[in-house]
């Protein structure tokens, strides 16, 4: 009887009638059993280090994504505060510059020509009342009422801007007055139903001159609602176009801003073009549905 060989045990048994007999498993080597099981060689050292590999993966994709969640949010303020501080756009700086405002100088010089002209007309017409009183010859009272009369005229715009353009005490408040109204009422159509100065106020961020002490009661006038009430000077409307012109640089910087993430984000594949909305929105762009062609069978059924 032959000795039994370990090495060549996986070997089939030839019986004498030459039909082969299959190795019994446990006579299998080992490197054959992991081969039959579908183990590849030395995977199944490394499942420990896969496993410790599993969880760093993990806690960078939470990152990851808790990063991607905060720059959406980041970006969602801005485009918020983007659109609310969208009435910047229609600054118009003439309109609270006011340009030709007449100063000081210009109304001291009118008031002194208003009161040279009342006090020669105040002497005239005392001439004429002695002279109706028989006090001074009635010839003297004759060219003082003529001359009262010159004078009378001299007082009517018409009459007046025909020798001279300078304008009078009286036109040149009436200029400020109307300055002033065009103003509150640009100031008004800027700050709209929720206050332009007060939404504004985060762009700070963007222009630390907005910062300043100066702005902080336009901000509370704003808030409430009192801001175009308050505006009755010129140095008042010259302060809000202070403001608008430092938040208008604000709101540049932060449109750049925006538009610089959202171009890094489309480029990720993290959001949509820009216009993807306004195509969404708009009716002649939407698909229109193709009709079913077996929907108008059951009416026609209906009708028979």
């Amino acid at each position: 009887m032959a000795q039994h060989q370990p090495e060549r045990a996986e070997e089939p048994r030839v019986h004498p009638g030459g039909r082969l007999e299959p190795v019994p498993e446990s006579e299998t080597p080992e490197w054959n059993q992991s081969v039959d099981a579908g183990i590849p060689w030395g995977e199944g050292d490394g499942d420990t280090a896969s496993g410790e590999e599993a969880s760093p993966d993990a806690a960078t994709e939470e990152a990851l994504q808790a990063a991607r969640e905060a720059s959406r949010n980041r970006q969602q303020r801005r485009r918020r505060l983007l659109h609310d501080c969208e009435r910047l756009l229609l600054l118009d700086f003439d309109t609270l510059a006011m340009p030709g405002w007449p100063d000081h100088h210009q109304l001291n010089l009118a008031r002194r020509r208003r009161d040279s002209w009342l006090l020669l007309v105040s002497v005239l017409a005392a001439v004429v009342l002695a002279g109706m009183g028989n006090l001074v010859p009635a010839l003297i009272g004759g060219v003082a009422f003529g001359g009262l009369a010159l004078v009378a005229l001299w007082g009517l715009p018409g009459v007046r801007h025909v020798f001279t353009h300078h304008p009078s005490y009286m036109e040149l408040l009436l200029k400020r007055r109307r300055l002033l109204h065009r103003a509150r009422k640009h100031v008004e159509h800027l700050e709209g139903p929720i206050g332009l100065a007060a939404a504004c106020r985060p762009l700070a961020e963007y222009n630390p001159a907005l910062r300043r002490s100066r702005y902080t009661g336009l901000y509370s006038l704003s808030e409430r609602g009192q801001l175009v009430d308050s505006i009755r000077n010129r140095a008042q409307a010259q302060l809000y176009l202070i403001f608008a012109l430092e938040a208008e640089k604000a709101y540049n910087r932060l449109r750049e801003e925006y538009l610089r993430t959202h171009e890094q984000m489309l480029d990720q594949g993290e959001v949509e073009p820009l216009d993807a909305a306004a195509q969404a929105t708009d009716p002649s762009l939407v698909p229109v549905p193709e009709s079913d062609p077996g929907a108008g069978a059951p009416e026609s059924a209906d009708g028979e």
